[in-house]
């Protein structure tokens, strides 16, 4: 059994991994072993399937609503229930979630000084081109420098760097496009093939059939109708004389719509883990619809749980330098994970008893603004009152 002293020790040093750092799984190494460079995540974001795909799972988690959870300071819980709305979160988490493709995103925050606070208000993106993890630095070893200004990204009320983390130290993240690479790079190379097919193929060839009596009127009667076929245009009649038949042969290339959609499908599973909702499926039962909606579900959840770290931060920063020495409140995105509302329902008509104010920051419920405000359901009174009018809805 280990003693106390050394369960507060640590022993990995991640300074001292410097010395092997070229031998990690690094998106930059796979590049190179592919033979590509950075614009070739572009290009594959370019690709309808791609960028629709990734486009649908980063609004999915932009959709959802964050709540904080009270520390019991009530300055502090509402100055950041006011100042840091969702407006302000989606601004941010629309260019963090980059990181979901590429790896790896960064920004700066951008503050002023508003009623008395320091408030962020917008985020410049700093491309990932414009950084890297030099060897010989004396920074951490998971934190990126500005290239140019030879700035470390270690402040965090001014910088927040967000990954796609695999759990492998991946200083760049794991980018999920190199994930469908493979089948992006063949469909590419089918669907260039395929174009140059149909241009030699899409009009069908004319075989004529004659007969000769020696291979020097044969030679010298198909030269003529090779010519005199050649100028044919579309809507062209003619008469070919000594012909006994003529052959239209038609060219099939049907078969590169199947190298396409196999690509299509393939990526799919590398996007959103799934496929039927999110290609069309001929024989897709009810239960697989269902099985493949939840699996993007927990996806979609994934990317909001490692994105609400980084948003924390934020949140972390704001009070350290608004509220110094007081604790932040915890930042959740509600991804829908806690008791549905018939349960909640339920629950109170059974006299259990439930947060009102969880129901007003989980559930959104509009909550009311004063007594004057408030709507509440009355049992009816069937006609019978002590009032002249029985109402169903009372203010």
């Amino acid at each position: 059994m280990a003693k106390k002293s050394e369960l507060t020790t640590n022993i990995i040093n991640l300074q001292g991994f410097r010395s092997i750092a070229g031998y990690m799984l690094e998106s930059q190494n796979w590049l190179s072993s592919v033979n590509e460079r950075d614009d070739v995540f572009q290009k594959m974001m370019d690709d309808p399937r791609i960028g629709s795909l990734f486009l649908e799972r980063k609004n999915r988690v932009l959709q959802m609503y964050g709540s904080f959870t009270q520390t019991g300071n009530r300055k502090v819980d509402e100055a950041c229930e006011q100042l840091l709305n969702f407006n302000l979160f989606y601004k941010l988490n629309n260019t963090l979630l980059n990181a979901v493709p590429y790896g790896l995103a960064a920004c700066e925050v951008k503050w002023r000084f508003v009623e008395g606070y320091f408030v962020p208000y917008d985020f410049t993106p700093i491309p990932r081109t414009a950084l890297s993890f030099p060897l010989n630095s004396d920074v951490d070893f998971m934190t990126p420098i500005l290239s140019y200004k030879n700035l470390p990204l270690d402040n965090e009320q001014k910088f927040l760097i967000h990954r796609n983390d695999d759990g492998e130290l991946r200083r760049w993240g794991r980018p999920a496009l190199q994930m469908c690479y493979m089948f992006w790079k063949f469909k590419s190379l089918g669907v260039k093939f395929w174009a140059q097919a149909a241009e030699i193929l899409s009009a069908p060839s004319i075989l004529a059939l004659f007969d000769a009596r020696t291979d020097g009127e044969a030679r010298k009667t198909a030269k003529e109708l090779t010519e005199a076929m050649n100028g044919w245009t579309g809507g062209s009649s003619g008469a070919l004389g000594n012909v006994r038949d003529i052959k239209i042969i038609s060219s099939q290339i049907n078969d590169f719509n199947t190298i396409v959609e196999t690509c299509d499908t393939q990526i799919a599973y590398a996007v959103t883990a799934q496929s039927l909702t999110t290609n069309q499926a001929q024989y897709g039962t009810h239960a697989q619809g269902e099985t493949h909606v939840q699996t993007f579900d927990s996806i979609i959840k994934g990317d909001a749980y490692a994105l609400q770290l980084t948003d924390q931060k934020l949140v972390n920063a704001f009070v350290a330098v608004n509220f110094p020495g007081e604790v932040a409140p915890k930042f959740d995105i509600d991804s829908t994970d806690f008791a549905p509302w018939d349960m909640v329902r339920d629950a109170i008509d059974r006299g259990v008893p439930v947060s009102l104010s969880a129901m007003y920051r989980k559930y959104h419920l509009a909550k009311p603004e004063d007594e004057k405000d408030v709507f509440v359901k009355q049992q009816a009174g069937f006609g019978f009152s002590d009032s002249s009018t029985d109402f169903f809805l009372t203010r």
